[in-house]
């Protein structure tokens, strides 16, 4: 099988030979947990297209060009393209991710001598916290922001780390199955197959779940992430609000604190005081807007309650406002208030409102 050869030679290191030994064949099965398959009797155009890809990866090159020859196939060479990677794709990706996964095991704050690091930096992050607002502004740079940098290394690593730290088997696993999903897509798009083009974005996603799923948090907290996604898709809340607020919550997680439900009046509610701001040209907690004077009455207005609220101009971008907000001591009070229970986001052009509820 061609695509199979093509792994085979990739994993060895050799440039693509169509008269590759069965030997090296089957050491490419090993290694990924594949069934042996039959070789084909003689190299066809797509062989020829697996052969040239073989030679960009050991370059360096780029695919563009490759790609545009998948177009320029015979129809028939196409779907014989795709139909000999379909054969290998689904167990070749989810192979891969379960060896990450396992490769991440153990891995992440679980180990004693972790541990006792986590409780260190949260008890340093926690004693800034509970400084006057004077001595606590020139600690949260010192102190509380390496802590969660720290933090986040040791309990929620993204998929880039965990495929560092699962070695040079993973890594060449990741670069093969990497490879093969970029011409999958390609195969798919040539083709006008009705097949998802998703290859790289599965395989992505797919690392991200391996990363979560060994994370460090509670599962009650991971649950309420999950919650909050389906609620921030079901009532339309807009992406950039949902990713700050999903950020608002890690860095709550990694300091050892509750994550915080998404509540979407809370939302509507800030993200309807950011909208005055903007257009009626201010910048404050109390709004001269009839009815709309205080947090709470804006809360009220939309069905719901607050418990405290900060607000950020200067950027449309949540980082930028969630980092505003981490520097600035009475901000960080309300960030950080172990008694919060909900939070909602709302955004209009540089203006942004954080509405939190207990």
């Amino acid at each position: 099988m061609a695509v199979s050869r093509f792994l085979a030679s990739r994993l060895r290191g050799r440039a693509w030979d169509a008269s590759l030994t069965a030997m090296n064949f089957r050491l490419a099965c090993f290694l990924f947990g594949l069934g042996v398959l039959p070789l084909a009797a003689a190299p066809t155009a797509a062989d020829e297209i697996l052969a040239a890809f073989q030679s960009r990866m050991e370059e360096g090159g780029e695919f563009s060009d490759l790609l545009e020859s998948v177009a320029d196939l015979p129809g028939a060479e196409q779907k014989k393209l795709l139909a000999e990677i379909e054969k290998i794709w689904p167990r070749m990706r989810d192979t891969y991710l379960t060896e990450l996964g396992r490769a991440a095991t153990g891995q992440v704050g679980k180990k004693g001598g972790q541990q006792k690091e986590i409780s260190s930096l949260r008890a340093d992050f926690m004693r800034v916290y509970a400084l006057d607002e004077a001595a606590m502004k020139p600690q949260l740079k010192e102190v509380s922001w390496p802590a969660v940098e720290a933090l986040r290394k040791l309990l929620a690593p993204d998929s880039a780390q965990l495929i560092e730290a699962g070695g040079p088997k993973i890594q060449a696993q990741r670069k093969v199955v990497k490879a093969l999903a970029e011409l999958r897509d390609g195969a798919i798009k040539a083709a006008i197959a009705t097949t998802p083009m998703d290859s790289v974005s599965s395989l992505e996603a797919g690392e991200k779940a391996a990363a979560e799923a060994c994370c460090g948090f509670s599962r009650a907290d991971l649950r309420i992430l999950a919650q909050n996604r389906k609620i921030a898709k079901d009532k339309e809340v807009p992406e950039a609000e949902a990713k700050g607020i999903e950020e608002c919550n890690e860095w709550r997680m990694l300091v050892g604190l509750n994550a915080l439900v998404l509540d979407p009046k809370l939302c509507e509610a800030a993200r309807d005081h950011s909208k005055d701001m903007q257009e009626q040209g201010f910048f404050a907690h109390e709004s001269p807007v009839p009815g709309k004077k205080t947090p709470w009455d804006r809360a009220k207005n939309f069905g719901t309650s607050a418990s405290g609220e900060n607000i950020f101009m200067g950027s449309g971008d949540p980082h930028s406002a969630n980092m505003g907000w981490f520097y600035s001591p009475g901000h960080h009070k309300n960030m950080f208030s172990p008694g919060q229970l909900r939070i909602g986001l709302g955004n209009t052009g540089s203006h942004w409102t954080q509405m939190f509820g207990r």
